[in-house]
């Protein structure tokens, strides 16, 4: 008996004192898995109020929602704008026009990176998402690009961001407007005519003399290139002239443009091609070929 006492007496201070024992130390688990199951049952709890992880889900829906809301009317700050301009769909790659909204359709021309066509955005509705963008061709025939190849732009083609009245400007406008009606002539190396072929430096002198400027009647773009003041890139204003080098081996000036303002020019080019739109009379942005723009003229002046 007196050992029973002394077993039971130890047993009940160790109880006291919290040491542990084998048959405790199952009885800690239960209490841990118990713990845990509480705490799995709150956050599902949560999770059921909003204020888990479900939230986080329905942010992340409400941001996806947000984004498609920002895409929807991708084309509306080109669709209405006055008669003063153009929208613009630069080639980002080689782009096909074709006859109808379909890959399938026949494909009427082509042009290449950094080539410009005019968009026809007439009849094209704003908060509505385009996938094709209808454009003019020759003789304003219509064909189609698909959006995702082109990126766009306007140009002001009323006085292409030249705000003075001054004569020097108004020569510049008469530049720059000249060649908007030709849009589409074809390429001919030595050609003169605007309605048949013409080629690049031709195409310069005439819109150059048709608004009073004073350049030789028979010209190249190499003597053009010698003509006027010389100016930087960051000088050009709509007007002046643009040139570029025959090839990366050849130095020698061999084609010419004219600067309309907003990063474009005007030019007629036959390096991909000599019928609209991979060549002929077009707008283009200012680096479309390779070598880029390497000399800038001044023939206006002021």
């Amino acid at each position: 008996m007196m050992r029973k006492k002394i077993c039971f007496l130890v047993f009940l201070f160790m109880l006291t004192a919290g040491v542990s024992m084998p048959g405790m130390a199952v009885s800690a688990a239960e209490t841990d898995t118990q713990t845990k199951e509480e705490q799995n049952q709150t956050s599902t709890i949560e999770t059921k109020d909003g204020t888990g992880s479900g939230s986080q889900n329905d942010t992340q829906k409400e941001t996806e929602v947000k984004k498609k809301q920002v895409k929807k009317g991708n084309c509306d700050k080109f669709i209405g704008l006055s008669k003063d301009y153009w929208v613009l769909a630069t080639a980002k790659k080689t782009v096909r026009v074709y006859k109808k909204q379909s890959v399938k359709s026949t494909v009427l021309g082509k042009f290449t990176k950094n080539n410009c066509i005019v968009v026809n955005t007439k009849g094209m509705k704003k908060g509505k998402n385009y996938s094709w963008l209808r454009v003019y061709l020759k003789n304003n025939k219509p064909g189609y690009i698909r959006l995702s190849q082109v990126s766009l732009g306007k140009l002001n083609i009323k006085n292409f961001g030249i705000t003075s009245n001054s004569k020097k400007n108004r020569q510049r406008i008469k530049i720059c407007r000249y060649g908007l009606p030709y849009m589409g002539t074809k390429f001919v190396l030595g050609g003169s005519s605007l309605k048949y072929g013409i080629d690049c430096s031709t195409f310069a002198r005439k819109a150059m003399r048709n608004a009073g400027v004073k350049v030789s009647s028979h010209a190249l773009a190499v003597n053009l290139a010698a003509s006027g003041k010389k100016i930087k890139r960051s000088q050009l204003k709509p007007g002046d002239m643009v040139f570029y080098y025959n090839s990366y081996k050849d130095k020698r000036i061999g084609h010419c443009a004219i600067y309309i303002g907003s990063g474009y020019i005007i030019n007629a080019s036959g390096h991909q091609g000599h019928n609209y739109p991979s060549g002929g009379i077009r707008i283009s942005r200012i680096d479309y070929r390779k070598p880029t723009a390497v000399r800038f003229r001044n023939l206006v002046g002021n």
